[in-house]
């Protein structure tokens, strides 16, 4: 019984020990506690192959490639889509010019456009088979 009281004091211990160093820090306004924010430089708006960081690019108006109609999927998760659905995406896929589909898919996530699961696969393997100056960065 003795050793379950020192048990529970040494948990005790430490627990107001780390209690009051992380006070005290807070206090001090110990900037290794704090975490960092990324400032973008200006004039990134993700929108190009230099922009380091991607998800800039949903701080910009996506384009639309005459696409309008696929709005309506937005916010729709990848296994929802109907095998007809599906179809949509992947008859405006093969319509497009080879430099017009790395902008056409990041235009649907800047747009919250999942693309169906059953095309995934297909669309992956032509983005791999285009030239590397056209693919997604």
């Amino acid at each position: 019984m003795t050793s379950l009281f020192i048990l529970i004091g040494i948990v005790v211990f430490f627990s107001l020990a780390v209690y009051i160093w992380n006070a005290a820090q807070r206090r001090k306004g110990d900037s290794a506690t704090e975490p960092e924010v990324y400032a973008r430089p200006d004039g990134c708006c993700g929108a190009h192959a230099v922009c380091e960081h991607p998800a800039d690019e949903l701080n910009c108006a996506p384009d639309y490639f005459d696409d309008e109609e696929l709005d309506r999927f937005e916010r729709r998760l990848s296994h929802e889509y109907s095998d007809e659905e599906a179809q949509e995406f992947r008859e405006i896929f093969n319509t497009m010019l080879d430099e017009e589909k790395t902008l056409w898919l990041r235009s649907l996530r800047m747009r919250h456009i999942g693309l169906p699961q059953q095309v995934k696969k297909e669309l992956v393997e032509v983005m791999k088979a285009l030239p590397k100056n056209q693919q997604i960065v």
